[in-house]
């Protein structure tokens, strides 16, 4: 069985059914247990680490989460990325599938710009599943990208209320912020995200230009 071998065998597991997450995904389900996984995830052996992120972004659940913050914290760049992509995985999946779908049309949506046909998906969205905190955040994308600030700000903080490990939530509230001219607000907003993922450069770099802003003025 594959799991007796954990470093070589899930390894090749994965390489030889790359490209076919379905298969992949059962051959996981049927081998590994989340546990298994989320003791690899924290191996000294990075290869070992990074394929359990990855494995876990296709089977994860909820239970893993505070794993994966963890190991948006290792010292390992593949496994920080990995464990990114997981939790984002994770977090659209609000255990009904038709509440999913609809997510994904409305990602669907927003990535063609068609924002208010998206606008109506997510607060179906939100409407189907109130506790689904994805809803929420995808809808506060929507609302910036509509330069609605006040609104993103909101769904911002609905989706944190729900999920206080989303660091997207809190990058999105400091951008909106910002763009409110609440400066002090954006960065202690981008400072919750980085606490949460130190992984997020961009953000790191916005605070010093914020920083050095206030500075001169």
């Amino acid at each position: 069985m594959y799991r007796r071998n954990g470093t070589a065998e899930l390894a090749k597991l994965m390489f030889k059914n790359s490209g076919n997450d379905e298969k992949l995904k059962q051959l996981l389900m049927d081998n590994y247990s989340e546990d298994s996984l989320e003791t690899y995830l924290h191996s000294k052996d990075p290869l070992l680490g990074r394929a359990a992120g990855f494995a876990l972004r296709l089977i994860g659940t909820p239970k893993v989460i505070p794993a994966l913050v963890q190991a948006l914290k290792n010292k390992d760049r593949g496994i920080r990325y990995n464990a990114e992509y997981a939790l984002w995985a994770i977090w659209s999946q609000s255990g009904d599938d038709t509440v999913d779908a609809m997510l994904e049309n409305g990602k669907k949506f927003l990535k063609d710009e068609a924002y208010q046909e998206a606008l109506e998906q997510f607060t179906s969205v939100i409407e189907a599943a109130p506790n689904f905190a994805e809803g929420y955040n995808q809808r506060a994308i929507v609302h910036f990208m509509l330069e609605e600030w006040s609104k993103a700000v909101r769904d911002c903080k609905q989706t944190l209320s729900l999920n206080s490990d989303h660091f997207g939530a809190f990058a999105g509230m400091g951008h909106a912020y910002l763009r409110l001219g609440k400066i002090d607000e954006a960065i202690e907003a981008y400072k919750q995200a980085l606490k949460i993922n130190p992984n997020l450069i961009s953000i790191a770099e916005t605070i010093l230009r914020l920083r050095n802003l206030t500075k001169n003025q």
